[in-house]
């Protein structure tokens, strides 16, 4: 909080800053003071957590020949999928 006071080595009231009265003489408790404090409300904004149960996290790894990854790509890019998906909508038939 600031209130006017009147210096006498000046003519006129200037604002002086109460807090500022409180210096801190030891810089580690100056740097203590200085730290940021977390935030303890979640952003609210993007995209939304998903269900465990729904993660994608599992991978396989599967070999073919040239010839058959061929025939995966060109009928993917005719159904306007990626690889995986194709695979995923022609073996269990879901999205």
């Amino acid at each position: 909080m600031a209130v006017f006071k009147k210096n006498e080595n000046k003519s006129f009231a200037f604002v002086e800053n109460i807090e500022n009265k409180d210096k801190v003489n030891n810089i580690d408790e100056f740097i203590e003071n200085a730290k940021g404090s977390k935030k303890t409300f979640q952003n609210t904004k993007g995209r939304p957590l998903v269900d465990d149960k729904y993660k994608k996290t599992e991978q396989v790894i599967i070999y073919l020949t040239k010839d058959q990854k061929n025939e995966l790509v060109k009928k993917a890019k005719e159904n306007n999928l990626s690889i995986s998906k194709y695979i995923a909508i022609k073996v269990f038939g879901i999205d």
